[in-house]
């Protein structure tokens, strides 16, 4: 490889970088769409997907952000819904 090389290299470095972000900024707003039982059931999924012996890097790769993305996506609903019930009175449930 010689030196004028390696300029080229770097920007196609840093057009895939641009392409990923894009490509991640479009998986949050589709996970962010997902209730918890759909976030759920796509991480099961991933996670059969994974345990094929002929997938691919690439298929890693997509499988490992996009678990991540739905990871986070569940925490978040989690805390949410336990923020909710933190601030139910406990007045309101008494049966008389």
């Amino acid at each position: 490889m010689s030196f004028k090389d390696e300029p080229s290299k770097n920007n196609l470095s840093m057009a895939n970088e641009v392409t990923n972000k894009k490509n991640i900024e479009i998986l949050k707003k589709d996970i962010n769409k997902l209730s918890y039982e759909e976030s759920i059931f796509e991480l099961e999924t991933i996670l059969k997907n994974v345990q094929d012996e002929n997938i691919s890097l690439d298929k890693i790769k997509t499988n490992y952000i996009k678990g991540h993305l739905l990871l986070k996506h569940c925490e978040e609903l989690l805390q949410f819904v336990e923020q909710e019930i933190n601030e139910i009175n406990p007045e309101f449930l008494k049966i008389n």
